[in-house]
């Protein structure tokens, strides 16, 4: 609002002081005249005139003092502020986005929630696969039906549905082997599972400040997370021992050649090589030679796991909506294939940390986020 500007000019007004003229006859001229009383008088004494009465002539007044007042002068008022128009804001782009969920598992319902919400206007629907292949021609006409500008999948079922919608751009997460799956192309990107090794490494060494010497065992086509591991493992002068495996079996065998090398395994959630048997019995053999080995879940503790580091679901839905609003001139997916996470969580197992001279604690839990 603008301020109220006031105009004012203060001026007298003229005052006329009039000393108005008192004026008394002090005498007036009347002629005398002499009636002859008695008729014969008249010839006897000729007619004297009368010599008439000197005029008074009253004091005159002086004229009226006419007394001017002086107009006061107004200061120039002050020119007022250029008013400042406000443009309106332009109204936030509404999008129609279809969530696609590859089962009803509370961590996928979870980030599907969380996505939903974090969206700006527009319609959003939620499909659900329930972890069944046999859903998807259901699910894609569902889809279809919706007209969604963007796709979000969440799962690799979901993700290897998404795909077949060739039209529309996809985001997906919480997939691993997506080199396997080819689910990487101009349309189709996706967000990592698992937290930047660099901060998990970084919260490892801090409950195990003696640790200088790891491993890790991946399935096929890992070079990329690999090379990530020992660049992480470079900074923390830690020493890696990376190998690949075509089996879960393979995997047991590797690790339990591995044990005289190492202090630490980082178990990663490949399921083209880990079954539950398998991490089985690397959880017992661990435990009988003093392996600190890290898991991917919570439910990997009670099997014996040393520490849990995983993702937020919060930071994989801020992640997956700043791809869906980062888009290029086409609308395809733009930055890397896959967008890093910034949020880990951390859980460790008393019991075992005891059991490996680290930590006397009750079992306890501990968030860690990157500035």
């Amino acid at each position: 609002m603008l301020p109220a500007v006031f105009k004012g000019v203060g001026q007298r007004e003229k005052a006329v002081v009039a000393l108005q003229p008192n004026i008394f006859a002090r005498g007036k001229t009347y002629p005398l005249v002499v009636s002859l009383l008695l008729g014969g008088c008249a010839g006897l004494h000729p007619p004297i005139d009368a010599p008439e009465a000197p005029v008074s002539t009253a004091e005159t007044e002086p004229p009226p003092v006419v007394v001017e007042a002086v107009p006061e002068v107004a200061p120039e008022p002050e020119p007022p502020a250029p008013e400042r128009i406000l443009e309106p804001l332009p109204e936030p782009e509404s999008r129609q986005v279809a969530i696609l969920v590859s089962d009803d598992i509370p961590l996928f319902a979870s980030v599907a929630d969380k996505v939903r919400r974090r969206l700006g206007p527009g319609e959003h629907t939620v499909h659900n696969l329930e972890g069944h292949p046999a859903n998807s021609t259901r699910v894609i006409e569902e889809i279809q039906g919706a007209a969604p500008d963007q796709v979000v999948s969440v799962g690799l079922l979901a993700a290897q549905v998404g795909r077949q919608l060739d039209d529309v751009p996809m985001i997906f997460c919480y997939v691993f082997n997506y080199q396997d799956h080819e689910l990487v192309s101009p349309s189709s990107k996706g967000v990592n599972l698992l937290p930047p090794f660099g901060m998990q490494l970084e919260v490892w060494q801090e409950v195990s400040p003696g640790l200088n010497r790891i491993g890790v065992i991946t399935g096929p086509n890992q070079d990329a997370l690999v090379e990530e591991i020992q660049q992480a493992s470079e900074e923390k002068e830690i020493e890696l021992f990376a190998r690949t495996v075509q089996s879960d079996q393979e995997a047991l065998y590797v690790f339990k050649r591995l044990t005289p090398e190492i202090q630490g395994l980082l178990l990663l959630p490949d399921n083209r090589i880990l079954s539950p048997r398998v991490v089985r019995e690397i959880m017992s053999y661990g435990a009988r030679h003093r392996i600190q080995i890290v898991v991917f879940g919570s439910g990997l503790l009670d099997l014996g796991g040393f520490m849990a580091i995983t993702s937020r679901d919060g930071d994989v839905a801020d992640q997956v909506v700043a791809r869906l609003e980062n888009m290029t001139d086409d609308g395809l997916p733009a930055g890397p294939d896959m967008m890093p996470l910034t949020k880990l969580d951390r859980e460790i197992n008393p019991d075992v940390a005891q059991h490996l001279g680290l930590i006397q604690a009750e079992r306890s839990a501990r968030s860690d986020q990157a500035e």
